[in-house]
């Protein structure tokens, strides 16, 4: 039941977040504007959220709750906001790399090697396509 109504919140959300991208201006694929990412995200959520509305609504009740890991969870959102902390102090390049590292770890991903390349992949992949080849800046 609450999978369902979680999902029903999130559908909600992301229909009025899509709604209010659309008074921005679009442009075009070839020429985005304000509303482009916006528009789109929002779009890629509303799909997302009815996927997991439609799924989750043949499942019978069965009493059993599923076993959250509380202290997972708020390790995360504590990393999620150290991000925000870190992109100022440090940049792009070394906030990614770090909490990208730190979820995985917190994913209990194994190794460390593992976890340090594809966070760094990443990291280094995002700057490549969107400050040479996108040529925006990041922060």
């Amino acid at each position: 039941m609450a999978e369902r109504l979680l999902s029903v919140f999130f559908l909600a959300i992301s229909i009025g977040y899509t709604y209010y991208a659309g008074n921005l201006s679009f442009g075009s694929f070839m020429a985005p504007k304000a509303g482009f990412l916006p528009l789109l995200t929002g779009s890629i959520a509303i799909c997302l959220a009815l996927t997991i509305v439609i799924r989750s609504w043949p499942v019978k009740a069965t009493g059993k709750t599923g076993n959250v890991n509380w202290r997972k969870l708020i390790f995360i959102i504590i990393g999620i906001v150290a991000y925000i902390i870190i992109m100022q102090l440090a940049g792009y390049l070394a906030a990614t790399f770090i909490i990208l590292f730190y979820l995985l770890k917190m994913a209990e991903t194994p190794g460390w090697l593992a976890p340090g390349l594809f966070s760094a992949g990443i990291a280094l992949s995002f700057y490549f396509i969107f400050e040479k080849f996108l040529g925006s800046k990041l922060p």
